[in-house]
């Protein structure tokens, strides 16, 4: 059943829809971000590479700024200073852009979730969305107990050897509760949470897997959306939770 269920988000993902909503949040933020960046750092270069071909920084006060002043003078400063501007500055815009396209990513769960089971499980009854203010609740008890994980973890990264992997525990915690709960809260199903509860060791593990791979640059960003479709597909398939083709009620067990 699990290698079905990977196949079938594999073939899920591998579709334009799915890929646009994977590449879309980065490459909008990466744009828009970079156009800001590029407007607002242009004089700064222009002023660079007019003093560099003038020699003339008389507008830098050199009773304040006596040593940067005076390393302006030099060619291979001024293009030094203007690398790394470019490069940090880049470097910038591309993590913010991750941060954003994952914020944005978790923001359309629903609408994953509801594709998934519209493709493919259609007679799984859907529930209603939690509340904005239970949502917030629920979210902020997730970051306080992650909090107090990463607290009590702090006296273990002396351990030599060890000490990434018990690092990592918080932010895991983090990740996996998240996840479940953007679920959960998208209305996948009525039975998620049971369904949950039964799966946890399988789903530690799955979720364990889909952690290390988000660590490794924009490759996680990337699956971002895989994650959701393999859960969402795991949790449809497992619902008892059916939608009576006579009405919109839902049949209880």
């Amino acid at each position: 059943m699990h290698n079905a269920t990977i196949v079938k988000a594999s073939k899920d993902f591998f579709t334009g829809k799915f890929l646009f909503m994977s590449l879309a949040p980065f490459v909008v933020s990466v744009l828009l971000l970079g156009g800001f960046f590029l407007y607002g750092s242009s004089e700064f270069i222009d002023f660079l590479q007019q003093g560099a071909i003038s020699g003339d920084y008389s507008h830098i006060d050199e009773a304040a700024h006596p040593i940067f002043a005076y390393l302006l003078g030099f060619a291979v400063f001024h293009w030094l200073l203007v690398t790394l501007f470019v490069v940090f500055g880049s470097l910038g815009v591309v993590l913010l852009s991750l941060v954003i396209a994952v914020l944005v990513v978790g923001f359309m769960t629903p609408i994953i979730v509801e594709a998934v089971r519209k493709k493919s499980y259609v007679h799984v009854a859907k529930v209603d969305n939690d509340g904005l203010f239970l949502s917030l609740w629920i979210v902020v008890k997730i970051f306080l107990k992650f909090t107090l994980l990463f607290l009590c973890t702090l006296p273990l990264l002396i351990l030599p050897f060890v000490n990434f992997f018990i690092f990592q525990l918080p932010f895991f915690y983090l990740f996996y509760s998240l996840m479940m709960y953007d679920l959960v809260s998208s209305g996948v199903c009525k039975d998620a949470e049971q369904i949950i509860k039964e799966n946890r060791i399988y789903l530690f593990i799955v979720m364990g897997i889909f952690f290390f791979l988000s660590l490794i640059p924009l490759f996680g960003l990337l699956l971002q959306v895989f994650f959701i479709v393999y859960l969402s597909h795991f949790i449809l398939n497992k619902s008892k939770s059916v939608e009576l083709a006579s009405n919109t009620h839902i049949e209880k067990y």
